[in-house]
């Protein structure tokens, strides 16, 4: 009798199990713990106005690094090209700034329901639809073939729709396309944050870590899973209020250790050693390591922003900054007085400027038309009263937030001729 194909796959959703960590040395907690007191003081850093626009300026980073663990290096000059639709006649390079330009708009799509009264529930299949569909339907068409192995053919993927043929991913062979639906479905359940046996945030602060993996390990669509599952877990993070209003991105930390992040999700695919390994059919050890890992990778994050927003640290960038462009006459010295108050204060009037840059309506004129030409700050009318906002550009970001990015990538970017 000849063995039923499906025989190679995992079929029973019991397969995933356990879908949250064993961890008798109680680390895990300590960590969930540690990571929501530092995301609490991150939060309460700076004004408001410039926590959102920072925020606003790490979307192509968390876009970079997230597209970056899929092999597809994006330059971030590249990125802020794509942003102001100025794209590249190189189609290979074209289709990588339309990759980053639908991540940061699918990055900014799902922060504005957060920012909204109808929080959605990240762990549901409607949602993790949406997110696939919303990223998918903007990339190019080289991006939406992906080879099953069926019939070791390319196939096309369906932007927001489940995958109807097989795949393997290294040595894991992802459960049988017959039963993802079954598969989604215990995972929206068990990672439903509003079930009663999740009422402990450090509980759920686990499952962000343990989810990340269990989603990967399911690998619902043909293709596009590593960016859906770390759109995921930055959509948990937003829904338990420890993004910081989006200062920091779990991208970058796992980016930063992209071989690291690769092995520990590859580890979590294996099955138990022995009856010492938890209940489940895979690894509880495996999956302790991998939560361990991501939870320090999280905090990692959470630390750098809290340093690099640091108010004494930042002025002093903003004034070496506006040292190195009078130097290179792009800029006035004054502008060092409007560039600190808006970071301080989030926006100021057009009357504070002239208060304290002490210069003419003219001069004030040409100096905010310079810095809104090269980004560093935006304009508006409020009532009768021109208002000055802050606003950061990839551009300057080596200056401004040194290690955002690699360091080759910084020295790319340093040329301010």
């Amino acid at each position: 009798m000849e063995n039923n194909p499906k025989d190679e796959y995992y079929t029973s959703i019991g397969a995933m199990e356990p879908l949250y960590p064993e961890d008798a040395n109680g680390k895990l907690e300590n960590l969930a713990l540690e990571l929501v007191e530092k995301a609490g003081r991150l939060s309460e850093a700076m004004n408001p106005i410039t926590r959102l626009a920072i925020a606003r300026f790490l979307r192509p980073m968390n876009s970079y690094y997230s597209n970056l663990i899929e092999g597809h290096d994006t330059h971030p000059i590249d990125i802020a090209k794509a942003l102001n639709n100025d794209y590249s006649e190189n189609k290979t390079k074209r289709d990588l700034q339309l990759e980053a330009r639908a991540h940061i708009n699918v990055h900014e799509s799902i922060s504005a329901e957060f920012i909204g009264n109808n929080t959605p529930m990240p762990s549901s299949e409607k949602y993790l639809k949406y997110i696939h569909n919303e990223f998918y339907k903007h990339l190019p068409e080289e991006f939406k073939k992906s080879k099953s192995i069926d019939d070791d053919t390319y196939k096309i993927v369906v932007p927001g729709e489940f995958r109807t043929c097989e795949v393997k991913v290294g040595n894991h062979v992802a459960p049988h396309s017959e039963s993802v639906s079954a598969y989604m479905n215990r995972f929206e359940s068990f990672y439903n944050p509003t079930n009663n046996s999740n009422n402990s945030k450090i509980k759920r602060i686990i499952s962000i870590a343990a989810s990340h993996h269990r989603l990967a390990w399911i690998h619902p669509f043909l293709d596009g899973n590593g960016r859906v599952v770390r759109l995921y877990s930055d959509s948990c993070f937003m829904y338990e209020k420890i993004d910081a209003s989006g200062l920091w991105s779990i991208s970058r930390g796992l980016a930063r250790s992209k071989e690291t992040y690769r092995e520990k999700l590859a580890n979590a695919d294996l099955i138990r050693y022995n009856d010492y390994d938890g209940r489940g059919n895979l690894s509880n050890k495996m999956l302790v390591e991998f939560c361990i890992y991501f939870l320090t990778a999280a905090i990692d994050q959470v630390d750098y922003m809290y340093k690099m927003i640091d108010t004494e640290s930042m002025i002093e960038r903003i004034e070496r900054f506006v040292d190195l462009m009078v130097a290179k006459n792009k800029l006035k010295v004054e502008a060092k007085y409007i560039l600190t108050d808006v970071f301080l204060k989030g926006k100021i009037s057009k009357k504070e400027a002239m208060r304290i840059t002490k210069t003419s309506d003219k001069t004030l004129k040409a100096l905010v038309d310079t810095l809104v030409e090269l980004g560093l700050i935006a304009t508006k009318m409020e009532g009768v009263e021109m208002m000055y906002y802050v606003n950061y550009s990839i551009k300057f970001s080596p200056l401004l937030f040194p290690g955002l990015y690699p360091s080759q990538k910084e020295i790319d970017m340093m040329d301010l001729n």
